[in-house]
């Protein structure tokens, strides 16, 4: 039944990404993607036992926002929290299907494994802060993309995290 849910849950992320990579265009999105992404939320989630926080759970479209602003990053060359249409992450998540009341968001360049990206986004601390909300957040999703135009090594990271959706 476990294997079941998991193809069900790993399904519903493709069918999420399909019309995301259409509008992304040149996206790359690394082959081990969904893997780095189940690493990073492993680490962020002990990174939030580790100080009394609970943990977040898997979110579709909150996957689908991330992986979208990751790629646009990507693609466009440029590196914000507000998109290149000038969107912030509430509604980008708005666009997915999504009216969370609380939204945070992390993005970092660089960096090749989930490891070394917590680390760093643990070492920052409006990005810890992020990661450490107590009641603020329950939910979350991750994008990665390779690193495009700006950028010359590893991958694009953007976490959005939510309360609801």
């Amino acid at each position: 039944m476990k294997s079941i849910l998991k193809f069900a849950a790993v399904l519903s992320v493709g069918m999420f990404m399909l019309p995301t990579l259409g509008a992304a265009g040149s996206c790359e999105i690394p082959a081990n993607a969904s893997q780095l992404a189940q690493e990073a939320a492993q680490a962020i989630n002990a990174q939030r036992a580790a100080h009394g926080r609970k943990p977040l759970r898997f979110e579709p479209r909150l996957q689908a926002s991330a992986l979208a602003h990751a790629c646009d990053m990507a693609v466009k060359g440029y590196f914000s929290h507000r998109g290149a249409n000038g969107s912030k992450p509430k509604s980008r998540l708005r666009r997915q299907g999504c009216r969370a009341g609380l939204v945070a968001e992390n993005i970092a360049v660089g960096q090749t494994n989930p490891s070394e990206l917590v680390k760093d986004w643990m070492s920052s601390p409006g990005h810890r802060k992020n990661i450490l909300l107590g009641r603020g957040t329950n939910q979350y999703g991750i994008g990665i993309a390779k690193a495009g135009k700006a950028y010359t090594h590893g991958y694009l990271w953007v976490l959005v995290e939510s309360r609801g959706c």
